[in-house]
């Protein structure tokens, strides 16, 4: 009995190409490092009046301390 189409009607599928692993680890790291980066510079924008006041504080401490000839 033959078959109903011969193998060779079907062409031979081609190669998947994947992201290979590491450029999926490489754009995770990334992804990282600019999260960090946002949520350092959102801290930075809440935070800057206060630690702005604190060096304030500290160098008009500094200057009653010691008095400038």
């Amino acid at each position: 009995m033959q078959e109903p189409y011969p193998e060779s009607y079907y062409p031979a599928p081609q190669p998947k190409k994947g992201i290979s692993g590491w450029l999926i680890a490489l754009i995770i790291i990334l992804a990282l490092i600019a999260i960090c980066f946002v949520c350092v510079c959102v801290v930075v924008l809440l935070a800057g009046p206060a630690i702005g006041n604190t060096f304030s504080t500290i160098i008009e401490e500094i200057l009653t301390a010691t008095p400038m000839p």
